[in-house]
């Protein structure tokens, strides 16, 4: 029987040996987090519910694939990543990314977000999401989540020095697209 102060590897080695109760313990403390992320690089809250569900699954699908020699929370993150890069890979084959665009920002309504009274936090928001999604994911990663870069390499599954330019190459784009757009308001 699982318990609820049991660390996430102790948890994870209980899901490995069948028993969902444990998680249901991981699914109740990484939610937030887990929705966060989806919602973030998605733009869109219906979708990242969908995909939260989708990573939870995952995590069953593939717990054989974690191991002791990562952080859960690094290991979740780099499934959780990929859920959503699977989505959005599929999301454009689907549409051009100007649609794309065009409904994320329609879409995008983060609860309890100051964005809504602060019209530059808003301008800045649409720039962020007419990032392509390999560089708004850097973005999200290490600003919003507080990840490292090493640990956003290890989640992306690169190198520290690629995570650097990617980031690096992001914030100049959004810094141009965010004064494009304060120009046009």
């Amino acid at each position: 029987m699982t318990g609820a102060c049991e660390t996430d590897h102790e948890l994870m080695a209980a899901v490995c040996r069948g028993d969902l109760s444990a998680l249901g313990i991981l699914f109740d403390r990484h939610h937030a987090r887990v929705y966060a992320l989806c919602h973030r690089l998605t733009g869109d809250a219906s979708v990242a519910d969908d995909l939260v569900q989708e990573s939870f699954l995952r995590i069953l699908k593939y717990r054989k694939g974690f191991g002791a020699r990562a952080a859960f929370t690094t290991w979740l993150y780099r499934l959780v990543r990929n859920v959503c890069v699977d989505h959005l890979s599929a999301e454009a084959k689907v549409r051009r990314r100007a649609e794309r665009v065009a409904r994320e920002q329609q879409h995008v309504q983060e609860r309890n977000d100051p964005v809504e009274s602060d019209p530059r936090l808003e301008t800045l928001r649409s720039a962020l999401y007419a990032l392509s999604p390999d560089r708004r994911e850097v973005l999200v990663l290490s600003r919003y989540e507080g990840l490292s870069y090493a640990e956003i390499a290890e989640v992306c599954g690169t190198t520290v020095g690629a995570i650097k330019v990617r980031a690096h190459r992001a914030m100049r784009e959004l810094r141009q697209i965010f004064e494009e757009l304060e120009l046009e308001r």
